[in-house]
């Protein structure tokens, strides 16, 4: 939908579109007029703006982002579709980097989580954006209008973010996706030896209610009040200004926490690999790229224990909380205990053998040929288009 909210589904448009212009005449469609130089800079991603067209999804769709943001995503997210689908003979594939839309049979699509509406999943609740109401007037709309056909998603090439993903995305369609971890970028960061990081924590993500920062305030609270000297800086772009003046008021009154915002990635990349704690707050995450990145950069990091964020860490145990008591109690328990804080740490390597760019590029780019030489489309002169309405719950 908007690129320049610059998350996690940004970082994997943005990672798809570079892997496919070395080989592909390549159209962004999309609701917004990105800054592809200035996206470039945040991802260190190196995508040709003059060679990259843009298209704007009809009038429609955009106009409502503009007036109302986030509100009436699911509306949004229907109408991007339906638009992608009604140009489609304009194009040799249509390749989708947000979730399952309702597009030809043919097309691959990059699912960060089910966006069927009509779906029954156990989890339906954490999936989906509380205000969307099952069977809702609103809902029905959004139903119709984006078209998804079960039987096309059946026959899409599908990748899911994670483990967790694939699960609930077989459960609504009854097809298991291929499991492609988005691409961690690992090049920038170092592993410093752990006595020379600072004893404090870091997050890293857009500011908005889903990413639950006043809890970890009140769980570096807690940590604290055990008798550890710890601090918190709160890293990322503001989507939601409300929520961000809730944080920022927490802030204010606590001389421990920095509510940083957005940063540029070298001082990101240095507030990681000079910490020695990493905390993330959404729960449900479908995948966790800010996870990821804070292994990578050689912090112990510590997760809501449910969604698919759980393989980065391996499924350690310390490291998975399911309440804000629950993560005192770990991070207080690894907090003490030097050894077993080294011992919970991932090296740089590790993340990028599981889970590096290079692997997704080289995966992503394999299922767009294979794609095109189904259908055919190889034998013309090859071009392909990238829908980009990245992944978010908010409505």
């Amino acid at each position: 939908m908007d690129l320049m909210s610059k998350g996690g589904g940004e970082a994997v448009a943005m990672n798809a579109l570079e892997a496919l212009q070395a080989a592909y005449d390549v159209t962004l469609i999309t609701l917004t007029d990105p800054d592809i130089p200035a996206l470039n800079d945040f991802f260190n991603t190196s995508v040709d703006a003059e060679a990259l067209t843009v298209r704007r999804a009809g009038v429609l769709a955009p106009t409502i982002h503009e007036t109302f943001g986030l509100k009436y995503y699911v509306l949004q997210n229907a109408l991007l579709g339906r638009y992608a689908r009604r140009h489609a003979d304009e194009f040799d594939l249509l390749v989708s980097t947000i979730n399952e839309l309702g597009l030809e049979t043919d097309s691959v699509q990059y699912v960060h989580f089910p966006f069927d509406w009509t779906v029954s999943c156990a989890d339906r609740d954490h999936i989906f954006h509380p205000t969307v109401e099952d069977d809702s007037w609103y809902e029905r709309l959004c139903t119709r209008v984006a078209g998804v056909s079960r039987r096309d998603i059946q026959a899409n090439t599908l990748f899911a973010n994670s483990e967790w993903t694939a699960e609930v995305v077989e459960d609504a369609y009854g097809t298991k996706p291929e499991i492609l971890h988005p691409p961690i970028d690992t090049s920038e960061f170092v592993n410093l030896p752990w006595e020379e990081r600072e004893d404090g924590f870091v997050t890293v993500g857009r500011i908005e209610r889903s990413k639950r920062i006043a809890e970890m305030i009140r769980v570096v609270d807690g940590v604290r009040e055990r008798g550890h000297d710890v601090h918190f800086h709160v890293i990322g772009p503001t989507v939601d200004e409300e929520y961000r003046e809730e944080v920022a008021a927490m802030a204010a009154e606590r001389e421990y926490v920095e509510l940083e915002g957005e940063v540029p990635r070298s001082e990101l990349v240095e507030r990681i690999c000079t910490h020695k704690y990493g905390i993330h707050g959404k729960e449900y995450e479908h995948f966790g790229m800010a996870v990821a990145e804070l292994a990578a950069g050689g912090t112990v990091p510590f997760i809501p224990s449910n969604g698919g964020q759980h393989a980065i860490v391996r499924d350690e145990e310390l490291l998975m909380y399911d309440s804000p008591e629950d993560a005192v109690e770990k991070i207080a328990h690894v907090l003490e205990d030097e050894s077993r804080q080294r011992e919970l740490r991932m090296s740089t390597r590790e993340i990028e053998r599981r889970f590096g760019r290079r692997r997704f590029k080289r995966a992503f780019r394999d299922a767009v040929d294979d794609a095109l030489a189904q259908s055919g489309a190889s034998e013309r002169e090859p071009a392909a288009t990238v829908v980009s309405n990245p992944a978010s719950n908010e409505d």
